[in-house]
């Protein structure tokens, strides 16, 4: 599967809410680097997603990927609503229903059909 095939099936699973469509892109060994630190394992990726989806309406919308070989990196519109009332997300409060979107980079890279590395960083 190509890269951008690669990354594309991941915002698709990613935007699911299905954490075993989700798992089925990422390499059992991946690695995320976030503004949260390094999680290593699809064990912990997904313990993060489940957090996240529980909390959030959760989606990732790419607005551009570029792909060199490998490795793509993507420019992301993350819109967050909260399910319920969020006391502390990134120092800020948010009511059931409110919104906030985050701006982001991503860089993924690809082993066969699966993500083996994500790096995110705010814009």
């Amino acid at each position: 599967m190509a890269t951008r095939d690669v990354v594309t099936a991941y915002y698709e699973a990613y935007n699911s809410e299905d954490p075993h469509q989700l798992a089925a892109v990422l390499h059992e060994d991946v690695v995320l680097h976030s503004a949260a630190g390094t999680q290593h394992g699809l064990s912990a990726y997904l313990d993060t997603y489940r957090a996240m989806t529980s909390t959030f309406v959760d989606r990732m919308t790419p607005e551009e990927i570029e792909v060199d070989g490998d490795t793509a990196t993507a420019t992301i519109v993350n819109t967050l609503t909260a399910r319920a009332d969020v006391k502390d997300f990134m120092g800020m409060s948010l009511d059931e229903g409110q919104a906030m979107t985050l701006n982001l980079r991503g860089r993924y890279t690809v082993d066969g059909d699966r993500i083996r590395e994500i790096n995110l960083e705010l814009l």
